[in-house]
């Protein structure tokens, strides 16, 4: 299926999300994506269709509501309030078929731990039930500290090692998944950033470029996003 336009037009990346909760989460990854001539579509469960061929030439896994924990074999957590599996197995799906055909991938929030599970990873079900030596934030602005680990895609799109950021997650990375590093880190050593170990765009982001578009940082993650997507309209 092809989301209309002329046979030469701007490529198309599909964006996810639920279908209820995930529209600014929409609205504002397409405003950064068009600001790169990038066309968006927006998938939630209730749009998709298993079987249909979307027209996607990058993946944009936003957050949103906790992985179901059977999606991934792990067990009932009393601070998971809301999951849906439906959702799960679309993102699931559509990232299997990036993979397949090596399309550019980002992975926001959820979207990182999705990532990180397709990949055989675990996540910690509730980062409040560690051992933290420093309070875990939750909130919508720039208010904490990330490191940016050096000799990492993420470290040369942004260019600097410290970044402030936001944070609304209570789940995180636990072990790596297969062909992924960690690209960067809090002040408790929890994994922020996952990418990709070889050459392929994939990035995982534990916090939400998408709110903060007038982060300077933000804008440049989202670019180089869009820059792999154009590149892989030169390669097919």
């Amino acid at each position: 299926m092809d989301f209309g336009g002329s046979p030469m037009g701007r490529k198309i990346v599909v964006v996810t999300g639920s279908t209820r909760g995930s529209r600014t989460a929409w609205y504002m990854s397409r405003f950064l994506l068009a600001l790169s001539g990038i066309r968006a579509h927006f998938l939630h469960p209730k749009s998709w269709t298993p079987h249909i061929d979307y027209a996607m030439d990058g993946l944009l896994i936003t957050g949103g509501i906790d992985i179901d924990p059977q999606t991934y074999g792990g067990s009932e957590h009393p601070s998971i309030a809301k999951s849906d599996p439906k959702r799960d197995a679309m993102e699931m799906t559509l990232l299997e078929r990036a993979m397949k055909e090596d399309l550019p991938i980002m992975g926001i929030c959820r979207g990182m731990q999705l990532i990180n599970l397709f990949h055989g990873g675990t996540l910690y079900p509730h980062i409040h039930d560690l051992e933290l030596d420093y309070p875990h934030p939750h909130t919508p602005l720039p208010l904490r500290d990330v490191t940016i680990d050096r000799e990492t895609r993420l470290h040369g799109i942004v260019g600097t090692s410290i970044l402030r950021v936001n944070a609304l997650h209570h789940q995180a990375v636990d072990r790596i998944g297969m062909n992924l590093r960690s690209a960067a880190h809090d002040r408790n050593g929890i994994v922020q950033a996952i990418e990709s170990d070889d050459d392929r765009f994939v990035l995982g982001l534990q916090w939400h470029p998408e709110f903060m578009p007038y982060a300077w940082h933000s804008r440049r993650i989202f670019t180089a996003f869009a820059q792999a997507v154009k590149r892989q309209r030169q390669r097919k």
